[in-house]
Order: structure tokens, then C-alpha cells, then sequence
């Protein structure tokens, strides 16, 4: 009998196909927020992705341009493979979403738990139909 995935499962599973987009040949990330982002360069940008002071420099993150497509305070969660950084986290924030749900720690950005706490933002990691 096919078991039905829940709904974070669902959407973790399409920022993941959201971060086949990316062009980073190093770490590939995709969001999901009722809209999807993956992380990138702005169109007509070209960088030298083997640099990674350049590439960590120009990247825009995935949790952003999933924001650029929905409406402010309209109540979303989003979901991303990994936890966002402290930056993308102040984003989040701006847009009114206060709940996260994620599958790996992002470990180079433990300020951005503190930050997320400061905001009232769930962050959830996601294990195979347990939230924590």
C-alpha cells in the first residue's frame, strides 16, 4: 500500500528539486515557501564558481529568492534542507514566517538559532514525519 508523504516531506522534497538549479557546483540549496528558490547569482552575472571567497561573496541564498514571490505576513512556513544562516533568518523575519522546518543544521551559523529564537521563529528539524 503507498503511504502518502506529509506535507513538510512534500515541500522538503521540492526545494530539493528546486536545488538542481543551482549552478553552485559546491553546495546546492533549495527553499520552499509556497513559492520555490534555489541559490544563485542574479541573471546576466557570471562568477567564478571554483572561487569560494567570490562564490560566498555573490551567492543570493535560496531562502531569499523563495521570499521574492509571496506576499509579506500571509502566514507561511518555509522549508529548506538546511537551517538558514543568520542573514537569511532576518529575512525570514521580515516576511512574517514563523516556522521553519529543516533537515541538516547548517553548523558554520549557530548565531542564527538565537536569532531565529529572538524573532519567534520555529525552527523544526525535520525527521521523516517527526517534527522537533
Amino acid at each position: 500500500m503507498n503511504k502518502r508523504i506529509d506535507w513538510i516531506r512534500y515541500a522538503l522534497d521540492l526545494a530539493k528539486v528546486a536545488a538542481t538549479r543551482s549552478e553552485d557546483p559546491h553546495v546546492k540549496v533549495g527553499a520552499t515557501v509556497a513559492s520555490l528558490g534555489y541559490n544563485g547569482v542574479p541573471p546576466g552575472i557570471t562568477i567564478n564558481w571554483s572561487d569560494r571567497d567570490e562564490r560566498r561573496k555573490r551567492v543570493i541564498h535560496a531562502e531569499i529568492n523563495a521570499l521574492r514571490y509571496i506576499k509579506p505576513h500571509e502566514g507561511y512556513i518555509l522549508a529548506c534542507p538546511l537551517s538558514p544562516c543568520r542573514h537569511c533568518v532576518q529575512s525570514i523575519a521580515s516576511y512574517g514566517i514563523k516556522m521553519i522546518f529543516y533537515e541538516e543544521e547548517y553548523d558554520k551559523d549557530e548565531f542564527a538559532f538565537e536569532l531565529a529564537k529572538d524573532f519567534k521563529i520555529d525552527l523544526c528539524k525535520y525527521v521523516e514525519g517527526i517534527y522537533d
